[in-house]
């Protein structure tokens, strides 16, 4: 069955002990985005917490849209809509750099250094991974998948920087990789699962964004996504060529495509930005669940696609291992001083 089809979790990167810079994902963005947030380490007053956490709720709804508005898309292709997307993300970050660093955005890409170039190549693979998945697969499947990237992230963190992973963090990747086996093995077994592949390349392309950032902490990460939806743009300008479909698509859908990038992505991440100031990093991983639920709960309201009972039953497994790890490991000392790794 062939689906249409249009994330995140956080991951914590930081370190200094009273002002915590937390590295978080977006979805579809991605839960697609992705930002460096100074987090503070110790409760906000009251008045920040009042601010913070409903422009984080609401970057997660606009997050969660992505699959409504894919599915939305008539007759333009995934390579298309990645080109659409991406290019409205680029020209919109262009914007928002020069604005915000005026005259040193150009001290801003040379101090990001190498680590953004790399890391915006594995968001190039994720955007990408995202849009395929959604086309082969449910919303709900993708986006479950794209929710257990913060376990990928651990292992690569332990394989190229030697991060030490807690038993806590290994005992939750283990029920992860349960749910994953839940919502892949069915598909496999009948002779589909491509999508679900395509979901797991996107969330490797996240976690590799992570581990790259984490050898430059404390940096602005925009030229990141800079790089990352530039990329994009190239990767959809290939696919486009080789499958001969053209950059022609109706006004509909290019107006679909580049809302993609322009709200769904972009505004989400403008509010996740100014909210994470004023919230903790478990508070932001339990409201930024807000897009992975929501997300298939648009497209079964709106268009009426109900997720598989295996999807249930893995994103049941995900998301419980998710919040497990963020309540548990906030409660411990180390949790305290900084971020849960």
């Amino acid at each position: 069955m062939r689906f249409r089809h249009g994330a995140h979790t956080n991951t914590p990167i930081s370190i200094p002990p009273d002002n915590a810079i937390t590295y978080y994902r977006s979805a579809t963005a991605q839960r697609d985005v992705l930002t460096v947030s100074s987090i503070p380490s110790t409760t906000p007053k009251t008045p920040s917490r009042k601010l913070g956490i409903p422009l984080v709720l609401t970057a997660g709804i606009f997050w969660s849209s992505g699959g409504l508005i894919y599915r939305l898309i008539d007759e333009a292709t995934p390579w298309q809509v990645l080109f659409y997307r991406s290019g409205a993300l680029w020209l919109m970050l262009c914007l928002w750099l020069v604005i915000r660093y005026r005259l040193k955005t150009k001290q801003i890409f040379f101090w990001a250094g190498l680590p953004a170039v790399i890391g915006g190549l594995c968001l190039a693979v994720a955007f990408t991974g995202f849009i395929l998945a959604l086309e082969f697969t449910a919303v709900a499947n993708a986006l479950f998948i794209l929710a257990a990237a913060p376990f990928f992230t651990a292992l690569l963190g332990r394989t190229f920087l030697g991060e030490q992973i807690t038993r806590l963090t290994w005992a939750c990747m283990m029920v992860a990789a349960a749910g994953l086996a839940v919502m892949t093995g069915g598909e496999l077994a009948l002779g589909r699962g491509l999508g679900e592949l395509f979901a797991l390349m996107a969330a490797l392309g996240f976690s590799g964004l992570a581990v790259s950032l984490r050898t430059r902490q404390g940096t602005d990460m925009l030229p990141a996504i800079f790089f990352g939806s530039l990329f994009a743009v190239l990767f959809a300008a290939v696919g486009i060529a080789l499958s001969d479909s053209g950059l022609i698509v109706t006004p509909i859908d290019l107006a679909y495509s580049s809302s993609m990038g322009l709200f769904q992505v972009g505004v989400g991440f403008l509010l996740f930005t100014v909210g994470a100031r004023h919230l903790l990093a478990v508070e932001l991983t339990l409201l930024s669940l807000t897009e992975i639920i929501a997300g298939p709960i648009l497209v079964w309201i709106v268009i009426g696609e109900v997720p598989s009972l295996g999807a249930f039953a893995g994103g049941f497994l995900i998301l419980g291992a998710i919040v497990t790890m963020a309540l548990l490991g906030a409660s411990t000392p180390a949790a305290r001083s900084r971020p849960v790794s």
